[in-house]
């Protein structure tokens, strides 16, 4: 058992909120840390990307007393409570004294953070950063690959990432990625016009059109994944480091929710 500090600090040990705090103070909006503080003692742990109705059920079903999600459980203010809005999983954790911890942009760019296992999953174990928030930790990950063929890296992140939901422009050889977790496609478009990178092929979510338009004309291939999938194949790597240390103290449980994947 911890407190619910202790169980924090322990989250922090990979994750550290300062590296939220520095990319808020550059000018990114954050919300993490703990969101709702219902109670001191954490025995039985539910990890979620996100705070839904199914994840709480889950959490309901499991008797967990509390749930860690990446993306933030209360993102932008809210104005009201509502059983069948937006804020109907906030209210039901609440009422049902679950504590509610999010770790979200500093998870993003910690060791081995969601970035980072993007990149790992696409292929190798080291990567490098391309835009650094500080002396060791950034966004956005260049890495080569043994050179392979269109088809076959599509089927390999298929199968890695446990998805068919894959967009891919463009043929020939894929060689050197560029990866962004989430929504990183202007942090691509970015990276590519200030040549940070002569990646061949990028890969991240969310992408706007102008966006891809803008990627294809320089000559570059573009794979776009669904946001939930890259992130919750990293948050399940940091699920498992985080049980790894609390076995023993803490039951940790983890909820996919496969109508997005």
């Amino acid at each position: 058992m911890y407190k619910i500090k202790e169980f924090l600090d322990v989250l922090e040990n990979f994750a550290p909120l300062k590296l939220s705090k520095i990319m808020i103070d550059a000018g990114d909006y954050d919300n993490s840390g703990i969101i709702i503080n219902h109670h001191e003692k954490v025995e039985k742990v539910l990890f979620s990307l996100d705070l839904t109705v199914n994840a709480v059920n889950e959490a309901i079903k499991l008797d967990c007393d509390t749930i860690v999600t990446h993306h933030p459980a209360i993102y932008n203010p809210i104005k009201s409570l509502d059983v069948s809005g937006e804020s109907r999983a906030v209210l039901m954790a609440a009422t049902n004294g679950i504590n509610v911890i999010s770790m979200h942009l500093n998870l993003d760019v910690a060791d081995s953070g969601i970035d980072e296992c993007l990149s790992q999953g696409l292929g190798v174990n080291t990567a490098r950063i391309l835009d650094f928030i500080d002396e060791k930790h950034g966004y956005g990950r260049e890495t080569e690959i043994p050179p392979v063929s269109v088809s076959e890296f599509i089927e390999s992140v298929k199968e890695t990432f446990d998805t068919d939901k894959v967009l891919f422009y463009g043929d020939g050889v894929v060689n050197k990625i560029a990866s962004f977790c989430g929504g990183g496609a202007s942090h691509a478009a970015d990276a590519v016009v200030k040549n940070l990178t002569d990646a061949d092929t990028i890969v991240t979510s969310d992408m706007p059109h102008h966006v891809l338009l803008s990627l294809l004309e320089r000559g570059k291939k573009v794979m776009i994944l669904p946001h939930y999938v890259v992130e919750n194949y990293g948050f399940n790597k940091f699920y498992e480091r985080v049980t790894d240390i609390t076995k023993g103290n803490v039951d940790a449980y983890y909820f996919t929710d496969k109508r997005f994947m």
